[in-house]
């Protein structure tokens, strides 16, 4: 039964934590979205229905699909181990649940399963590591400059150059540099406590802590966490299963949403991810 504090398709948990749910299905799910939450502002109904409708389409009659937002107007040095805190309590509203972290989601998603065993079932890994890789790094740097100095279509471009495949690649980012101005987050502060959480996260020596089944997942052209990271993130956790989408970059979860809610889902169901 859904708690009363969080009875809503949409809304904030206490007064910090933008949530939406979708779907109904008897199991329940947690997403924690990547850098790209840090641009949003308070949940809206369009961006529910849009979840519910796209995002999540293969998921919804088995899950009660609920995304986890970091809390607004973060302090300057709050951490990726801080977030996780943050996440669990909506998890103890919950009484537990399977969790999906994408990118920073992961990072995450990978303290929490440390450090709040009980609250989750199964682990997803999407698109992320126990660390960015160097070139990673090299890009983050460059956002973190230019969010410093409100240039918020360079960032978006960018974002979308390193997360894209294909023609996504090169058509977005002249779009989002023309729209610059109008991109401005709601909490610019935020973007930047998080490029710096970003940038900090290593979980390498903390991995081993992690009991909970989980499946690494991510793209096999991803520029910010490429498969020799993915492999390695797989290796050392103690029961983790290795899923590469064939051609997929950064933004899988987007450019290939079946195949990846299809993976998921058999990985939640305890099944073979082929077949």
């Amino acid at each position: 039964m859904t708690s009363p504090a969080l009875a809503e398709r949409y809304g904030l948990f206490e007064d910090r934590i933008p949530y939406y749910r979708a779907g109904d299905g008897p199991e329940t799910l947690v997403v924690l979205p990547g850098l790209s939450d840090a641009f949003s502002g308070r949940p809206s109904r369009a961006t529910a229905e849009l979840l519910a409708r796209t995002t999540y389409r293969g998921l919804t009659d088995e899950f009660t699909v609920w995304t986890v937002s970091r809390p607004r107007n973060l302090d300057g040095g709050t951490t990726t181990r801080e977030m996780a805190g943050a996440v669990a309590t909506f998890l103890d509203e919950l009484d537990g649940a399977h969790v999906l972290g994408y990118s920073m989601g992961g990072f995450v998603a990978q303290h929490l399963a440390a450090d709040y065993p009980e609250f989750v079932d199964r682990l997803v890994l999407g698109s992320t590591a126990a660390h960015v890789g160097d070139a990673g790094r090299a890009v983050l740097g460059d956002w973190q400059t230019w969010a410093e100095n409100g240039d918020w279509g360079r960032v978006q471009a960018s974002a979308s150059r390193e997360s894209f495949t294909g023609w996504r690649r090169w058509a977005y980012p002249p779009l989002l540099r023309a729209v610059g101005p109008l991109l401005r987050p709601p909490y610019p502060d935020d973007v930047l406590t998080s490029l710096r959480a970003c940038l900090d996260h290593d979980t390498t020596d903390r991995l081993a802590q992690i009991r909970t089944p989980t499946l690494v997942v991510g793209g096999d052209a991803d520029r910010l966490f490429p498969p020799e990271l993915l492999r390695e993130t797989k290796e050392r956790l103690p029961d983790a299963t290795l899923a590469l989408l064939s051609g997929a970059g950064h933004a899988a979860a987007a450019e290939q949403t079946k195949t990846m809610n299809r993976v998921v889902r058999r990985f939640l169901r305890e099944e073979p991810l082929r077949g």
